[in-house]
């Protein structure tokens, strides 16, 4: 498994939460410092270090929970003291996705989802900010259910709806002190959040509803991702 293209962003050091959906593609090399974040699958984690571990000491893995605002802090520490430099691009890709009727989403299913999909990508933000020396990225990964909405998972769709609200804060504050916030917001994508049964589901839906026919690539996904963090595109704030 390698990185989407050869990107060389002279050492500096990204920050992604689920790094394997913005790492993995079909292509070559990389040449920055990743550092993610998983909270509680180490079965996962674990493969996600095998699959990643050609990049030595420049990929790390560390258990937290970034809905916990004590975690949030060790997080940016833990890069600056493997690496001696501080994180200059903040990917929020973590989240939850639970459908079922809305009349059985219980006030605890909506809490949990949006601890995750919209507390943690805050403290991270703010914690970002905070560490910058001056410029950094922070990349928000909301979904077109954000903008549509969705009756099988309301509390995702809020969620995500919220973090493009967020993404806009951000950037109205992080303009002061060199820190861009922008937001992907990203359509049916062949990941592990789906069931196999709804995944396969998706897939010949997909045929009927999107233009191309079928769902998107994470690899696709993360060339967004790149796109936003590259120096020639600083004009970029604010956009989803």
């Amino acid at each position: 498994m390698s990185c989407v293209a050869s990107y060389n962003f002279n050492q500096e050091s990204p920050l992604l939460q689920e790094p394997r959906e913005v790492l993995e593609s079909e292509s070559v090399e990389i040449y920055c410092r990743v550092l993610g974040t998983f909270a509680s699958n180490e079965e996962v984690a674990e493969q996600c270090r095998i699959d990643l571990s050609e990049f030595g000491g420049n990929f790390l893995l560390r258990k937290s929970d970034v809905a916990l605002k004590d975690n949030v802090a060790s997080i940016f520490d833990y890069a600056v003291e493997a690496w001696g430099d501080p994180v200059s691009l903040l990917v929020n890709n973590a989240g939850i996705l639970e459908q079922g009727d809305f009349d059985l989403l219980s006030a605890e299913a909506w809490d949990t989802t949006l601890g995750v999909n919209l507390r943690g990508p805050f403290l991270l933000s703010q914690g970002f900010i905070r560490q910058t020396p001056g410029s950094g990225v922070i990349v928000n990964m909301s979904s077109v259910g954000g903008q549509m909405g969705g009756e099988k998972a309301p509390d995702y769709a809020a969620s995500k709806a919220a973090l493009i609200s967020l993404t806009k804060s951000v950037a109205r504050i992080g303009s002061k002190v060199g820190v861009r916030s922008n937001a992907v917001a990203p359509g049916w994508i062949e990941t592990d959040i789906f069931t196999d049964s709804l995944l396969a589901e998706l897939k010949e839906e997909a045929k009927n509803v999107i233009p191309l026919l079928r769902m998107g690539r994470s690899s696709e996904v993360a060339r967004a991702v790149i796109f936003y963090y590259q120096t020639r595109h600083r004009i970029l704030q604010v956009t989803v």
